[in-house]
This record gives structure tokens, sequence and C-alpha cells, in this order.
């Protein structure tokens, strides 16, 4: 699959790269998001004044800019129409109120990136700095890799040459014959773990949600500090917990598609 436009309009290309200079940095002023894109201050304002009109920047007193709440208000109406976050949603939460010292989440593949839909953290004694939108790789995480060990070779080969196997940390699986073991393991055991291979001291457990036809919709994750979910007890409730969770989502999915 090519998603590269045919005639890719430079307007948009270059607006997307003043919005990604934004999300990057959080506030920059004219000059500093110029040569941060290297193009001319008089055009990047221009974008911004323009931005700012359509209610998708905001200027503060010292003439910086950043991007608005308009981006909260937009991600949450699309998600929002996503059948399986408004299913899921009841089971995450409670999901959450099990748990001590970690958090859930539910995340789908788009592009060949993880998105999360959905993160619930019920202790917040503990921040990770993972949050509702967080785009990641599929090779470096649980839930990434229970997905694409349910896809078939053409479309996980699709996803790496497209989005390659960088090392997020020493742990990271980057090669790929070690990737597709992996797999083998995942479809084994109906669980996939990330061992600090996305951050180091973070580690995660996954299963896949799958719809009726045993297609892959999603996956739902408990992670949490690393030394806990080396003990094999800590590691066992959650598999238990987790995959009586995916089973009531996928229940209650196949009786919301079947009144659809």
């Amino acid at each position: 699959m090519d998603d590269e436009a045919n005639r890719p309009i430079k307007a948009l290309l270059t607006m997307d790269d003043i919005v990604t200079t934004l999300e990057e940095d959080g506030e920059r002023g004219v000059t500093a998001i110029a040569e941060a894109i290297n193009r001319p201050p008089s055009i990047v304002h221009d974008y911004l004044s323009t931005l700012r009109q359509l209610g998708y920047v905001v200027q503060d007193d010292s003439g910086a800019y950043k991007l608005s709440l308009r981006y909260v208000e937009l991600g949450g109406r699309v998600r929002d129409t996503e059948t399986l976050y408004n299913v899921a949603k009841p089971e995450v939460n409670t999901l959450a109120e099990k748990t001590s010292s970690e958090f859930v989440t539910l995340s789908v593949e788009q592009n060949g990136m993880c998105v999360a839909l959905d993160v619930v953290q019920n202790d917040l004694s503990i921040s990770y700095g993972f949050t509702v939108g967080t785009h990641f790789h599929m090779h470096c995480s649980a839930v990434g890799k229970v997905i694409l060990a349910q896809y078939s070779d053409e479309r996980v080969t699709e996803i790496l040459d497209r989005h390659g196997m960088p090392a997020h940390t020493e742990n990271t699986i980057t090669d790929r014959d070690e990737l597709e073991e992996e797999f083998e393991r995942i479809r084994e055991s109906d669980v996939s773990f990330d061992r600090e291979e996305y951050r180091m001291g973070m580690a995660s457990i996954s299963t896949v949600i799958e719809d009726s036809t045993g297609t892959a919709l999603g996956g739902l994750s408990i992670t949490g500090p690393a030394h806990r979910l080396r003990e094999s007890d800590v590691k066992e409730e959650l598999r238990r917990e987790l995959l009586s969770a995916r089973n009531i989502i996928e229940l209650n999915y196949s009786s919301s598609d079947t009144t659809i």
C-alpha cells in the first residue's frame, strides 16, 4: 500500500511542518519556526495567521504560537466514532480499577503504527508520560507485536519496510527473524510481552481483540513497572484479568455488530 500522494499540495505540506514543529517544541515564535522548517518568516507568519483565524493555533502575549485545544475536540470526536472504543471503554475502566501501579491501554493499528485510543491509570502516583493519541512503533510494543502476529506475512513486511525497526531501548527486537519467532510464541500463548523494549523500566502484557471473523480490531494492554511484571504470580494474575476483559469486549463487540 502506497500512501504517497500523486501530486502533493505544497501548502498542506508546509502547514503540516508548522503543526509538527509546534507539536514537538511547544511554543515557538515565527522566526524559530521558520528556521526549523527552512521557510521564509513572512511565509510562516501568513500560515500562522491563517491557522489562528481557523482556531488551530493561539498566540500568547510574547507573540509565540502554540497549538490550540481544537485538536482535543477533533480527536475526541473522531475517537467517539470508533465502535471498538465505545464497546471496550467500560472494560478498560474496570480492568484499571483492578490494577495498582499499572495502567490499561486500548490501542489500534493505523497506517502501520499503533495509536492509543484509551489510557486509564487508577494509581496516579507513577507518571508514565503515555497519553491518548500516542503513536508508537509496532515491533517494540506488546500490543503492536500481538496485532502483527495476527497479520499476513505480506502485511507485516509492508509495515516493517515502511517504518523500519528502530531500537527504542537496548531490549528492542530489531531482527525480523527474531520477531517472527516472537510471533510464534504469541500465537501459542495468546498474549504478548514488552520486556522494556519500548521504554526502560516499563513492561507490558497485551492480547489481541478480534471480531467474529477473527480479524484483529486492536489490542488491550496492561503496563507497569518492569520489576512487577517479572514476578510470575503477578504476571499470571494480570494475564488472567487481561484475557477475561478481552473476552467480554469481543462478546459485546459481536453483539453490537449484529444490532447495527
